[in-house]
């Protein structure tokens, strides 16, 4: 194999609106803008009048199958709900077209700008309730969807147990024993889960307050599947209450979410259960994405001080949830999820 010279290239806005009229057709007045680097490149495109984000995948985070995946997830809803960003087609009718780039093939798709903004940190408890509503309304919608492609599963091996192995080069001898530990403790008090048509399904993976926007009118469109995957609702629900852990409301916001999500789907107990031990997994595996993604956000944030303040928040958000949860005897089986 060719050794990898380039790891990441920025195309200039310029050369981005050229390419954006050829696969579109849209008019030559277009504007084109970097508008912000995720794990992908967005840029804001204007035309007539009209709003779009296009977004230009990275080659070495996500895999074609992944990418095609994730579109065409995305081109089903887009005849189910008007709750998530619609996906434009180009003119040849594909949900993203492809070019050479220093470091390979990379992807690209365009996106309706979501009407309205992001509330963020300052999520209340109005958004809260309207984002898990939503939330909920896609999973129901999902569970119809019948993929062409495949995508990496979104349970406990992969969230749990990979991000752990990902993470230990980077922690001392102290970090890491604790990591264990919380890793023992979730595997055998973690409530069991039936694998079954709405408890498990399609997941958006990444709910959080910046990644929808809610206008005037009080209307969310939710956007960024980027880390979509088959697994448990109950860990959606979890990764959402990892987003808002430093909020000053957190139990406010979180039991709006709840109030939302069940007023769609309700939880049966055994997820409800559940939800604190994915709350915990989803820091954790959120940790491993930083690895994963040293090239982009630069190794000085994996050095000891940015783990010592990782760790803190981990252990943290463990001692918050008393004896009923992760203190609990031990239950065989629950490592089966």
């Amino acid at each position: 194999m060719t050794e990898r010279i380039y790891t990441y290239s920025q195309l200039s806005s310029k050369t981005v609106g050229h390419m954006v009229m050829s696969q579109y057709g849209f008019n030559e007045n277009l504007t084109c803008r970097y508008y912000v680097r995720g794990m992908h490149d967005n840029y804001l495109i204007e035309s007539d009048g009209q709003k779009y984000i296009l977004r230009i995948y990275r080659n070495n985070c996500r895999t074609e199958e992944e990418i095609l995946f994730e579109l065409e997830w995305l081109g089903f809803l887009k005849n189910k709900t008007d709750l998530v960003a619609e996906i434009i087609e180009t003119k040849d009718g594909n949900l993203a077209f492809q070019f050479d780039s220093p470091e390979g093939i990379r992807f690209a798709s365009i996106f309706r700008y979501a009407s309205g903004s992001p509330p963020g940190n300052t999520i209340n408890v109005n958004g809260s309730e309207l984002l898990g509503e939503a939330a909920a309304y896609i999973h129901n919608f999902s569970d119809t969807f019948l993929p062409q492609r495949t995508r990496q599963a979104l349970d406990i091996h992969y969230l749990l147990d990979d991000s752990i192995r990902a993470i230990e080069p980077f922690l001392d001898k102290e970090g890491y024993a604790y990591l264990r530990d919380v890793h023992e403790q979730l595997y055998n008090s973690m409530p069991i889960l039936k694998k079954q048509p709405g408890i498990y399904g399609l997941c958006i993976g990444d709910v959080n307050p910046s990644n929808f926007h809610i206008n005037k009118n009080n209307e969310i469109t939710i956007f960024d599947f980027d880390q979509c995957g088959y697994g448990y609702r109950a860990f959606e629900i979890g990764k959402f209450f990892s987003s808002v852990r430093n909020h000053n409301d957190k139990q406010v916001i979180t039991d709006s979410f709840l109030k939302g999500y069940q007023s769609i789907r309700p939880l049966s107990q055994p997820e409800h259960d559940s939800i604190p031990y994915f709350e915990i997994i989803s820091v954790i595996w959120v940790m491993a994405i930083q690895v994963a993604n040293s090239d982009l956000i630069g190794y000085k944030y994996l050095e000891k001080p940015a783990w010592d303040m990782r760790l803190s928040s981990l252990k943290k958000l463990v001692s918050a949830w008393p004896s009923k949860s992760l203190q609990s005897t031990p239950k065989s089986g629950a490592a089966e999820l």
